[in-house]
C-alpha cells in the first residue's frame, strides 16, 4: 500500500491524467454548441487570455494542451525505471471515486447543509459533465499545480521553514480558488457561506494535492462535482 500511495503521486501519472481528462471534457461538450468556443470556467478563461498574450490564438487552446500534455507524460517518465501501472491507475480512480463522496460530507458537516452551485443550470446532462471535468482539470491545474506551487517557492525563500511555508501557501490558495467564482461576468453573486463553502473546498483539494498529487486531486474534484450533476451529493 505504502508503494501505491508513493507511486501514484508521480507527476507522470499525473500527465497521463490530464491528458485523458482534456480529451473527455472536449468530447463531452461537442454534442452542445452553445459550449463549443465559449469559455467554461474561470481558469480556463485566464489561460486562454495568458496565450493571446503570448500569440497564440484562443481557439488552439485544446492543442495547445494536449501538446503540453504529451510533451509532459515522457518528461515525468525520463527518471523511471518502469512504466506507469495499469492497477495504478485503477487504484487512483477508485481512490478519486471515495474521496469524492467524503468531499462533500465532510465541507457539509462542517458548515452545514448549503446550496452549492457548479455553475449554470438547466444544461445538457454530457455538457454538465464536461464541465465537472474541466472544472477539475482546469482549477486543479492553476490553483494546485501553478499558484500552489509557486506560493509554496515563493514563502519558503522568505520564511526558510517548510511547514509554515506550505500551510500559508494552502491558506491563501484556497482564498484565491473560492474568490475566483464571483470574478467577471460568468461569476456567481458573492455570498459569505458559500464563499467559505469554496474556500473548506479549496483547502480539501490543496491539502489533497500536496498529501497525494495532481492525479488524484484532479479525479476527485472531477468525481465530487460529478456527484452533484447526478445529484449524488
Amino acid at each position: 500500500m505504502r508503494a501505491y500511495f508513493k507511486e501514484s503521486a508521480h507527476p507522470v501519472y499525473g500527465a497521463w491524467v490530464a491528458l485523458v481528462m482534456f480529451v473527455f471534457y472536449e468530447i463531452l461538450l461537442v454534442a452542445d454548441p452553445r459550449a463549443l468556443g465559449n469559455v467554461r470556467n474561470a481558469p480556463e478563461a485566464w489561460t486562454r487570455t495568458l496565450l493571446y498574450w503570448v500569440g497564440v490564438e484562443p481557439r488552439y487552446l485544446t492543442f495547445v494542451l494536449i501538446t503540453v500534455s504529451l510533451l509532459a507524460i515522457p518528461w515525468f517518465h525520463r527518471h523511471r525505471a518502469s512504466p506507469p501501472r495499469l492497477k495504478v491507475f485503477g487504484g487512483l480512480i477508485l481512490e478519486a471515486l471515495a474521496w469524492g463522496a467524503v468531499s462533500g460530507i465532510w465541507i457539509r458537516w462542517i458548515l452545514g447543509n448549503l446550496f452549492f452551485s457548479l455553475g449554470p443550470q438547466g444544461m445538457p446532462l454530457l455538457t454538465s459533465m464536461g464541465l465537472a471535468i474541466g472544472a477539475g482539470l482546469f482549477e486543479e491545474l492553476f490553483f494546485r499545480v501553478l499558484l500552489t506551487g509557486a506560493l509554496i517557492w515563493g514563502i519558503s525563500k522568505i520564511f526558510r521553514r517548510p511547514l509554515p511555508a506550505a500551510l500559508l501557501a494552502v491558506l491563501i490558495a484556497s482564498f484565491f480558488f473560492s474568490l475566483s467564482h464571483y470574478v467577471g461576468r460568468l461569476g456567481d453573486p458573492f455570498e459569505f457561506y458559500s464563499f467559505m463553502f469554496r474556500f473548506m473546498a479549496g483547502l480539501w483539494f490543496t491539502s489533497l494535492y500536496i498529501t497525494r498529487g495532481f492525479a488524484l486531486t484532479a479525479l476527485t474534484h472531477a468525481f465530487y462535482d460529478l456527484y452533484l450533476v447526478l445529484g449524488m451529493a
